[in-house]
């Protein structure tokens, strides 16, 4: 019987296993989670909050595409690194924590120049009015920044309120 048991429980992990990954649906917010992709995201935002124009919606989305190939890399090598650092931390290895810690940082400023350099270039395809709008939260111009608890962005976590809202009481 329990031969049996251990057969069947096999046979369903395989079935499991053999089972293809169904594509997901084609178009702009899938392929992402249930949020989508953040530069589809950051593209809407600043066109709904900043009225982008066609012609600077469409330079923001090549910036957005620079940006991502530029730092396509980072990834992969930052979870490499990651795994590493478990290594040496379970071997108590402390000059490898130092090396791979270095390695790290390294890579981390790699990805904020490049997020720097994208919400400059925006920023110049901006007009006047635009820019003041903006104001020195040019954190709202890069993906992960924004006014607000950790940085989500703007809008109902922070940032300019919508026109013709109330001022929020102190």
């Amino acid at each position: 019987m329990q031969r049996l048991a251990f057969a069947l429980s096999l046979f369903a992990a395989g079935l499991v296993c053999a089972q293809t990954p169904q594509a997901a649906p084609a178009g702009p917010g899938h392929g992402r989670g249930p949020h989508g992709n953040p530069d589809d995201m950051l593209e809407a935002r600043l066109t709904r909050h900043l009225g982008l124009s066609a012609t600077q919606q469409n330079a923001v989305h090549t910036v957005l595409a620079e940006r991502r190939v530029t730092t396509s890399g980072i990834g992969p090598q930052m979870r490499t690194l990651h795994a590493q650092m478990i290594t040496a931390v379970k071997n108590g290895d402390e000059a490898g924590m130092e090396k791979i810690t270095t390695e790290m940082s390294t890579l981390h400023q790699q990805e904020e120049v490049a997020h720097a350099k994208a919400a400059a270039k925006i920023y110049s395809s901006l007009t006047t009015e635009q820019k003041a709008k903006v104001g020195n939260h040019l954190e709202m111009l890069m993906e992960r920044g924004g006014p607000g608890p950790g940085g989500h962005g703007f809008g109902r976590h922070g940032g300019p309120p919508p026109a013709g809202a109330p001022a929020p009481r102190q």
